[in-house]
């Protein structure tokens, strides 16, 4: 991303050995966020928004890591200090998104809030970052997720454990024979050597355990692997029948109330967080169409925007009846998910005048409430990713 800005003119650097310190400074943002995937999202948000402001703190801390690796980074920046600054970031968060869980939280986390953004000449370069990150993540998903409801389920096939006769020779020639014809016994059969026997059994015993304990452990292996096969097919049509008996039942088991009882507002964040609870952390781009469907059949109305602050004041005002679903622990930085400012407003953490200044986005902006139960679900699964190690 650094060398794309340059390419682009966003930024500018006069001497090559400066440009191998932003790629240090990045190595070491790399190393921050990698330990806390709660600011692979607040880094995602900020890094995204060519408005951001210059005294947000997360954008202070990675310049101060630059300023360590590039003494002069003040004076040769001049007035494209903020743009070299996100540049690392943005550097840093394609290097991270190689590994899948960070793949998908950058993409989760900037999908929605990246149309609202000002982006201005960068606009091609950052939405080229994401939509390729979202283009492998549904490539990767996708396999993964067909399945026809008329085709068999298949009880994979398990491979005999089968043992050769030469399996088991080494080890009786080793039980009966002496050293001088490739065995280990130290005693005769012949004669009155009772310690040939003990010697046989003991050695046979355990060379013919050896060969047997290697055999299961194998089919064991394949067992294992064709169980798990079995319980995804499995598991992926149980899903489906869940989804569909979710969609036509209309029932909010967190809420203990029918989705077509709640009032704007609290519907579009109940119904974006329970489906969350059973949809699998990746998924493709069907299972928001999905989604989709489903709010459209509890609110006919579509088309109409409305504003965020609308949507956020029905929120506060019913902020009672959401309080005991919306327990999810808050996450920190200077910018926050959505979905984390409804949550702090419905606990009393933020104000509405707060909005613009943790979101990133004027509370003036419009949506319909579809785009509004897609943004929260995306969210709520960006709190999944980030909860997990």
């Amino acid at each position: 991303m650094i060398q794309e800005f340059l390419n682009e003119q966003f930024i500018q650097i006069t001497e090559d050995a400066n440009f191998d310190k932003l790629k240090k400074a990045c190595a070491e943002v790399v190393k921050r966020i990698t330990k806390d995937k709660a600011k692979i999202s607040t880094y995602t948000l900020i890094a995204l928004d060519p408005e951001v402001a210059a005294d947000n703190v997360d954008l202070v801390e990675v310049k101060q890591i630059i300023i360590e690796n590039w003494s002069t980074f003040v004076n040769n920046s001049k007035d494209t200090a903020i743009t070299f600054i996100r540049a690392v970031m943005l550097e840093a968060l394609q290097t991270i998104s190689k590994e899948r869980s960070a793949a998908c939280l950058i993409w989760f986390t900037g999908r929605n809030i990246i149309k609202y953004y000002k982006l201005g000449r960068e606009k091609k370069i950052l939405t080229k970052f994401l939509l390729e990150l979202g283009t492998r993540i549904e490539n990767e998903v996708t396999e993964s997720w067909t399945f026809s409801p008329e085709a068999e389920i298949k009880v994979p096939e398990i491979a005999v454990a089968i043992i050769k006769p030469t399996d088991i020779q080494p080890h009786l020639l080793a039980a009966a024979a002496q050293s001088s014809v490739g065995g280990e016994n130290t005693h005769w059969a012949s004669g009155n050597d009772v310690n040939w026997p003990t010697f046989f059994a003991t050695r046979a015993g355990k060379g013919i355990a050896d060969v047997l304990n290697k055999a299961y452990k194998h089919q064991a292996a394949e067992i294992k692997s064709s169980q798990i096969e079995f319980i995804r097919q499995n598991s992926l049509l149980q899903m489906r029948t869940q989804l569909l008996w979710w969609k036509e039942a209309g029932y909010s088991t967190s809420l203990k109330a029918g989705y077509n009882e709640l009032k704007d507002g609290v519907l579009q964040v109940i119904l974006a967080r329970d489906y969350s609870s059973f949809v699998p952390e990746m998924y493709p781009s069907s299972v928001d169409y999905f989604l989709k469907e489903a709010h459209q059949s509890y609110r006919s109305v579509e088309g109409i925007k409305i504003k965020i602050s609308d949507i956020l004041k029905s929120i506060e005002k019913n902020s009672t009846e959401l309080k005991p679903v919306l327990t999810e622990d808050l996450a920190g930085g200077s910018r926050i998910l959505f979905v984390n400012f409804i949550i702090g407003l419905v606990h009393g953490k933020y104000q509405l005048k707060q909005f613009k200044s943790v979101v990133g986005i004027t509370e003036s902006t419009e949506l319909t409430f579809t785009e509004f139960t897609i943004w929260l679900f995306h969210d709520f699964h960006t709190l999944k990713y980030s909860s997990t190690k």
